[in-house]
């Protein structure tokens, strides 16, 4: 855009020039009678060119004097002619200049306005980042100081969880201390009885015994099938004690409340063949299989009858075996 407006003047001394330059020739083309002209561009100065010397028949003096009029006259006009259009040249040269003086005042000013708007636009610019760092660094601490609490936060829930963790580990240790305890006392109280049990059966067998020795004749043998077969129940009896302190003693009682009774399988040596569950919930049935396959081999006998008696075994899992 500026380009065009540097170029409209020098368009208009172009277009001025044309036009003197067609005038001129019209004015050859029409008059041929007027003398040739010389014209110099930029100041315009006119001369009057002689016309070339001829050998006409000498004119009479009025007629001599009346071209002369006449040529006087045209020059006389050319020269107001060339000199309007000198005037009107000087004024489009001014009037370009002039509007080449107010275009480039446009011009600085337009650039002034331009600086102006940049130089505000850079201060809002600086503005908003400043404002945008501003804010930035209120965000970052905003941000800092919600990272800090939340760090004080998992460290007090952490301390608070530690030291839940280690009343819970204590409780467990009392309550893991406390039940050993009882469950000693248990097996205390178990084995105490199980010797009184097994004192009376020897007692009982000791007076089955004397009994047998006292009786004569054809009671013998009726009384000797007795004592054996007392003395096998008294020994299954032990055996089964046995298993059941075995089976209690490995056996890791749910929480929950249930039972389950289990048919338990075995071969000679007390060897576990197989398990049936008779019945019961599911964490009883899972916990008492667990404990029968940690007691294999259970406990047994040599004695034949007890062997068979054992070969089938059926064993209840509840609470209260450990309490």
């Amino acid at each position: 855009m500026p380009n065009k407006k540097k170029s409209l003047p020098i368009i208009l001394s172009v277009v001025l020039h044309l036009v003197l330059i067609g005038a001129i020739v019209w004015k050859f083309i029409w008059e041929p009678n007027i003398p040739e002209h010389k014209y110099v561009d930029a100041p315009i100065q006119a001369r009057i060119a002689q016309a070339p010397k001829t050998n006409p028949p000498p004119p009479s003096d009025d007629q001599e004097k009346k071209r002369e009029q006449e040529r006087l006259k045209k020059q006389q006009q050319e020269k107001e002619r060339l000199e309007k259009l000198k005037r009107e040249k000087e004024l489009a040269e001014k009037k370009a200049q002039e509007q080449a003086e107010a275009e480039k005042r446009a011009q600085e000013q337009a650039e002034l306005e331009r600086k102006k708007k940049l130089a505000l636009e850079k201060k809002l610019e600086e503005e908003k980042r400043e404002k945008e760092r501003l804010e930035e660094e209120k965000r970052q601490q905003a941000e800092a100081e919600r990272k800090r609490k939340e760090e004080a936060e998992k460290k007090r829930l952490a301390e608070e969880q530690r030291k839940k963790e280690e009343a819970e580990k204590k409780r467990l240790a009392e309550e893991k201390r406390k039940k050993e305890e009882a469950e000693r006392k248990k097996r205390e109280e178990a084995e105490r009885k199980r010797k009184e049990e097994e004192r009376k059966r020897q007692e009982e067998l000791e007076r089955l015994q004397k009994e047998l020795e006292a009786q004569e004749g054809e009671f013998f043998d009726a009384m000797e099938g007795d004592v054996k077969k007392a003395q096998a129940l008294t020994e299954l009896e032990k055996i089964k004690a046995q298993i059941r302190s075995k089976l209690v003693r490995l056996w890791n009682k749910p929480s929950a409340l249930g039972s389950c009774t289990i048919t338990i399988k075995t071969a000679p040596g007390g060897v576990v063949l197989d398990t049936i569950i008779v019945g019961g919930d599911d964490i009883y049935c899972q916990t008492g299989i667990a404990a029968i396959n940690r007691a294999s081999p259970l406990p047994y006998s040599e004695n034949p009858d007890v062997i068979e008696e054992l070969r089938t075994i059926t064993f209840t899992f509840d609470p209260s075996l450990k309490d």
